[in-house]
């Protein structure tokens, strides 16, 4: 690139980390405005579940705990399998260091790391696309990447996980391949082997060995596109053709790390297992598929996509037209981008988390259109066209873009912080948590204890099993499920399903204690309010019908704002409750309650009229404060609803140790039922 085109390149990628940076650091305005929300003890709170994951490896890392490849004590109890990975991770790895180097703490260090971290990859992008001679396509790619609500939600303050690189390291590798294939012999070498470091590096990144095999592939094949001539397509089977480049290919192969190559083959097809053939089955496998609850991975439409990434459906339309044209005119120079750009647009098919690769080439497409219609001249940057082209394309570019205001929200309370840090003091180091995976490695980074999964071992069939144990209403069949998984934890199910047993027929013996045994650890049952709007999908699979392939799926809902006006009478807004005569009046219609339940000063008190399908819990809390809940007759008598919202247990199985309800109840599960 000429010295112009330099200068153009550095001015749009300043203009897009400032703007980058500007929307992502808004959120610590707002924090700073009521710290008691947003931060615990000084320390920000984590704005992303997954977070907990990498700041447990960063604090084993520090502690001198991490052991690669050795067994992990705290994770996926009381199965062998959960190991440290071979290398720890680098978002973990530079959490522990720079935690340790600047004297912050690793939660306050991810307020700013991440969002820096998250504008970077404009810079390989910018330059490929002026390489082209596209500014515009440079403009409108880097600020809608950067800019982006999707990218912007993955990227947000205190959100500690690998996205925040996840665009900038398959850009640089795929940058400098396409910089090899496109310069003479000997830098084309160099450029070949910075794609294979930088492939290690994403790799270290993250760990997903099968996205660095498809580059390798694609670098190798695209050697025979870029031949392609109109007389013949046969030039890609053309072997003279990769052997005049053959020292490029074994360059990137060898710099790469051909075990890393060798590894991708097995990623890959879990990788395609799992987002491409199994992500939207209500079952994987045999037992129910807990994706289609995870929010990220939900499927979307064409106009929530749109604005997703383009901010507006008529500029993600045009936008998908201009990125054909630019893909007709330039597939030989962007065939290397391909392994990205197929992760991209698995957002039309899969779910919205891989929106945030698409964005970028949206954006490309939006302004290679301004490309095609000025051609613009660099002789000739102060022609009055091209200026006002210019204005239109980045005006067009950032309104649409503009509103993505968000402000990062804790995915944990400073309560329920408080409550994990005291969960490590009250349970002996040997305990094990039982309870739902969202907080399993929060649980882990906070409170050092062992859990039966986490949000990265919640694909396995014991994730069913602890379902069952919060919609069952049985408490004799929640101290089996929870006796029994003790004993053959998921490796046991699956040497069962092995042996040929139907999932009925573990369900069933598992229900009826078949594998019960002595609990070899202390083992305590934790309920959190989180768990209360998650109850839906949690009593889906708790409920499942392995014939039918689907289950209950019954919300517990939640009135807001009462308070008591009279001896009998519960006000909820527009909703009224009178506790006498039994009936919930609202704005539109008055229902009879079924049965009502009263949790107040540790008493609870039940009144049933066995009329109508209304079930209520009123629980008051110490501070005065009245919670109102409205469920389904199955989900009122779940354990869920039992042991944590009424406190309703049988001390044959379990004993209230700690209640800080609605934040957190706590249950100690007996060794053996007593007599």
């Amino acid at each position: 690139m000429d010295r112009k085109k330099i200068l153009v390149s550095l001015l749009i990628i300043i203009i897009a980390i400032v703007l980058g940076l500007a929307y992502r650091f808004y959120s610590i305005h707002v924090w700073n405005q009521n710290p008691s929300k947003y931060y615990y003890k000084g320390n920000a709170l984590y704005t992303e579940y997954d977070a907990f994951y990498y700041s447990y490896y960063a604090k084993a890392f520090s502690e001198g705990l991490y052991k690669p490849l050795k067994q992990d004590p705290l994770r996926f109890y009381p199965d062998k399998i959960a190991t440290f990975p071979p290398v720890i991770f680098m978002i973990s790895f530079l959490s522990a260091e720079l935690s340790k180097l600047l004297h912050i703490s690793i939660e306050n260090l991810s307020v700013y790391m991440v969002p820096i971290l998250a504008v970077l990859f404009v810079i390989p992008l910018v330059f490929y696309l002026m390489d082209l001679g596209y500014p515009f396509a440079a403009f409108s790619s880097s600020v809608t990447g950067v800019l982006s609500l999707i990218y912007i939600a993955r990227t947000l303050i205190a959100r500690l996980r690998p996205d925040c690189m996840n665009l900038f390291f398959p850009l640089a590798i795929a940058y400098f391949l396409y910089l090899s294939q496109f310069r003479q012999p000997k830098k084309s070498y160099l450029y070949a082997f910075l794609a294979g470091i930088f492939a290690q590096l994403y790799y270290w990144w993250y760990m997903h060995e099968g996205i660095i095999l498809a580059f390798a592939i694609v670098y190798i094949v695209s050697f025979g596109f870029t031949e392609i001539s109109k007389k013949s397509f046969l030039h890609i089977f053309n072997f003279d053709i990769y052997r005049k480049r053959w020292k490029e290919i074994v360059i990137f192969l060898i710099s790469t790390n051909p075990i890393i190559l060798y590894m991708g083959i097995h990623n890959a097809i879990f990788l395609i297992n799992v987002y491409l053939i199994d992500f939207f089955r209500p079952t994987m496998g045999v037992f129910p598929n807990v994706f289609v609850s995870i929010a990220e991975a939900a499927r979307v439409n064409l106009h929530y996509l749109a604005q997703l990434t383009s901010g507006n459906f008529a500029v993600f339309i045009a936008s998908l037209v201009g990125l054909a044209l630019f893909l007709i005119f330039n597939y030989k120079k962007f065939l290397v981008f391909l392994p990205l750009f197929f992760i991209g647009l698995m957002a039309f098919k899969g779910a919205e988390r891989f929106a945030m690769y698409l964005a970028p080439f949206l954006g490309l497409g939006f302004g290679y259109i301004f490309d095609l219609l000025i051609k613009l001249n660099f002789k000739k940057i102060n022609n009055v066209k091209n200026i006002l082209a210019g204005v239109f394309a980045v005006v067009l570019t950032l309104v649409p873009l503009a509103p993505n205001i968000v402000i990062a929200e804790p995915k944990i309370t400073p309560q329920l912080e408080a409550n994990f840090i005291n969960l490590g003091k009250i349970t002996p180091k040997s305990a094990v948590i039982w309870t739902w995976w969202d907080y399993g490695t929060a649980i882990e980074y906070l409170a050092n204890r062992a859990t039966f999964h986490d949000g990265q071992s919640q694909i396995y069939p014991k994730t069913y099993f602890i379902a069952t144990s919060y919609s069952d209403s049985d408490p004799k069949i929640a101290y089996n499920t929870i006796s029994s998984i003790s004993n053959i934890g998921n490796t046991g199910i699956e040497k069962l399903l092995k042996q040929k047993n139907s999932p009925q027929e573990i369900r069933d013996k598992i229900f009826n204690g078949q594998f019960n045994a002595p609990l070899k650890r202390p083992t305590y049952f934790a309920f959190t309010q989180d768990e209360i709007g998650k109850f839906g999908w949690i009593n889906d699979f708790g409920t499942w019908d392995f014939k039918k392939k689907k289950g209950l799926f019954e919300p517990i809902g939640q009135l807001g704002d009462c308070s008591k006006i009279s001896k009998d009478t519960i006000s909820c807004g527009l909703n009224e409750i009178n506790t006498k005569k039994m009936y919930l009046k609202t704005p539109s219609l008055k229902l009879d309650i079924n049965t009502l339940a009263i949790y107040d000063n540790k008493q609870l008190t039940v009144k049933s009229l066995d009329i109508g399908s209304l079930y209520i819990d009123i629980v008051y809390s110490e501070n005065s404060k009245i919670n109102v809940y409205i469920l389904e007759k199955q989900p009122f008598y779940s354990m869920f609803n039992q042991m944590y919202i009424l406190r309703n247990y049988d001390p044959k199985y379990f004993q209230l140790i700690y209640d800080n309800f609605p934040t957190m109840v706590l249950y100690k599960v007996n060794k053996v039922p007593l007599k």
